[in-house]
């Protein structure tokens, strides 16, 4: 038994005033009798001093005390535990995040969350309704407040974990919000509360007043690979991993090192403590395009966290050209100094069909067609398709970062710049303002045509800026925007999140092969591809088609970190309810019924029954 209003519990003063008024000596009045021998008794009563009288067995005194301790009980709000669905609608939240693939005995916790869900379903009366929530890196509404038993079971026999991070605030917030909106509702949630979190009060509103949490977890022993990273050294490729133990006890077992063929390279033995970390390294492995490590433990509850592949790290240098027909010697030996790029100065305009290059250096004079590769602009000429320009102004403030958060404007100070004038330029869709003099935009980066662009609206030679620290600063981080293929490789990533990768220009097919095997062709122009990361964990492959041959990228998706600590969590919801004496409500495992409105219909039963009782004068 529960008590969910227990501060109503003063209301039980009733009681003894009713008691009191018994007790008080009821008053009469005066009459003229023929004879007063029988009321000897009566006449004994009334005529004591004492101001109340013996309490006396009475119908009616009873009746009311039974009232009043009903009325008294169903204000203290009691509720029983219930297995069954109580509310008129059911808001279902099925936790779908990646720790719910972890084991419990011969089952995984999702497939055992399925089968309480469809036990649930199954007991749903005639005139109640469910509405079942995906809880994954965003909710998901699978079945609207729908009474068909079959299309909630199909809906549930559905479901599969999210590898990514999940949100479990957002998918509470939303079946709050539901239940608000329906009278009679209530949320029920089945998961292991891996991300524990305490839920803000308005998650849940005061409508929904029944919170239910079905715990689908039991075991916490579980070790990841926390991180796998291998780059080329003096003697092949050295590699280092860490492994984490989540569980209770020490974890034991192997790690081993493949290559992207299958063939073993190396492997060992690690014994760690609980919550602690172990780390090891591997030297002059053989040259591979990618390694993947898997550790297996004696106790493990997460098979998928014991696998990851690593792309070694290898810097290599892009191709630039800078075309200045005037000369720039500022601008040539910086080229020479910033970024990781070959830079070959022509003297000729490249044409529409001159060879892709990562990055392409216009000074003073603007192509009409843009070219394979990103593009930097620097003193534009003339107007054409691409590039909307106005005529030339003087300017008479100084330059002022409009975003100074940006990354291409880290570590920039501009107030020392002085810059005579710039070209006037207009809008160009999917291009951003960085630097602005007045209401002269002076530097503007985006993306036109696939392409990354920078455009530099004023000359070099009209400003100061070449003499200040802040000209070698931008320019790296310019280039390093420009030409991201050549800072870093293709970062590891999980499921569900946006992955930008680079492309090579001037490649005529693109296709990427998944994990299993299956590819897919990629139809992109420009020099990134942006695309959300599908729920297969693995290794990736980007093929590229180019007049010179073939190039494939790698990258890594793997489980979320977040998911790996499966120790089972309770989720609880902070008290909406007005007057209540705790501060915190919890339901973990079961419903609640409340009874307080079959206490009210007892006491108006109880109130009839009295009434009849005083009118036949007992």
């Amino acid at each position: 038994m529960q008590w969910m209003g227990l501060s109503s519990i003063w209301f039980a003063l009733i009681i003894p005033a009713i008691i009191v008024l018994y007790l008080l000596k009821r008053k009469v009045e005066d009459r003229v009798v023929p004879s007063t021998l029988l009321w000897q008794r009566t006449l004994q009563n009334w005529e004591a001093v004492r101001p109340w009288e013996k309490l006396r067995r009475n119908l009616l005194l009873f009746l009311q005390l039974l009232a009043a301790c009903l009325l008294v009980l169903a204000l203290t709000r009691p509720a029983m535990p219930t297995e069954g669905i109580t509310a008129d609608h059911t808001v279902l939240v099925v936790d779908t995040s990646g720790s719910m693939l972890a084991k419990e005995g011969e089952e995984t916790r999702l497939s055992r969350a399925v089968s309480e869900a469809k036990a649930l379903v199954e007991k749903l009366g005639s005139a109640q309704t469910m509405t079942v929530i995906a809880a994954g890196s965003e909710p998901n509404v699978l079945v609207s407040k729908s009474a068909d038993k079959t299309e909630l079971t199909a809906a549930l026999q559905k479901l599969t974990a999210n590898m990514g991070t999940s949100d479990p605030l957002s998918a509470l917030s939303l079946a709050g919000a539901i239940a608000a909106n329906e009278p009679g509702s209530g949320v029920i949630w089945i998961g292991d509360g891996n991300v524990e979190r305490k839920l803000a009060t308005q998650s849940l509103s005061a409508s929904s007043a029944s919170f239910r949490f079905m715990q689908m977890g039991r075991t916490r022993e579980n070790a990841a690979i926390a991180a796998f990273v291998t780059q080329a050294g003096p003697n092949g490729v050295e590699a280092l991993l860490r492994i984490d133990n989540h569980g209770s006890a020490q974890s034991r077992g192997t790690v081993t090192i493949f290559d992207d063929k299958g063939k073993l390279l190396d492997t060992n033995q690690f014994a760690i403590e609980t919550a602690r970390s172990g780390t090891f390294s591997f030297t002059e492995l053989p040259v591979s395009t990618a390694y993947r490590a898997v550790i297996a433990p004696e106790q493990d509850g997460l098979p998928q966290d014991n696998e990851i592949w690593s792309v070694p790290f290898a810097a290599s240098k892009g191709k630039a050209v800078l075309y200045t027909p005037a000369g720039n010697r500022f601008l040539h030996q910086v080229m020479q100094t910033v970024g990781s790029l070959e830079v070959e100065t022509v003297q000729n305009a490249p044409g529409p069909n001159a060879e892709a290059r990562d990055l392409w250096v216009f000074d003073g004079e603007v192509p009409d067609k843009l070219p394979q590769g990103n593009i930097l602009l620097i003193a534009p000429d003339r107007k054409t398709d691409w590039l909307p320009l106005a005529g030339e102004q003087e300017l008479e403030q100084g330059p002022q970062a409009v975003s100074a958060d940006d990354p291409m404007l880290k570590y920039v100070d501009w107030r020392e710049v002085h810059i005579a004038k710039a070209a006037v330029l207009g809008e160009m869709p999917g291009m951003k303002t960085l630097v602005r003099a007045g209401d002269a935009d002076l530097v503007k980066a985006g993306v036109i045509d696939g392409r990354r662009i920078v455009v530099f609206a004023f000359d070099l030679h009209d400003s100061d800026f070449p003499l200040r620290p802040a000209f070698p600063i931008f320019m790296q981080n310019v280039v390093n925007w420009l030409s991201p293929a050549q800072t870093a490789p293709i970062a590891t990533s999980h499921p569900g999140e946006s992955l930008s990768i680079p492309l090579t220009p001037g490649a005529t097919e693109r296709s990427l092969t998944y994990p299993d095997g299956q590819q897919q062709a990629i139809k992109a122009n420009g020099t990134v591809l942006t695309i959300q990361v599908p729920e297969q964990i693995g290794l990736y492959k980007l093929d590229e088609t180019l007049d010179a041959g073939a190039v494939s990228k790698y990258f890594s998706v793997r489980l979320s970190e977040s998911e790996s600590d499966i120790t089972p969590k309770t989720l609880s919801v902070a008290s909406s309810q007005a007057g209540q004496g705790e501060a915190e409500q919890q339901r973990a495992g079961t419903g609640t019924r409340e009874l307080t409105y079959w206490l009210a219909a007892l006491v108006l039963l109880v109130l009839l029954v009295e009434w009849r009782v005083y009118q036949r004068g007992y």
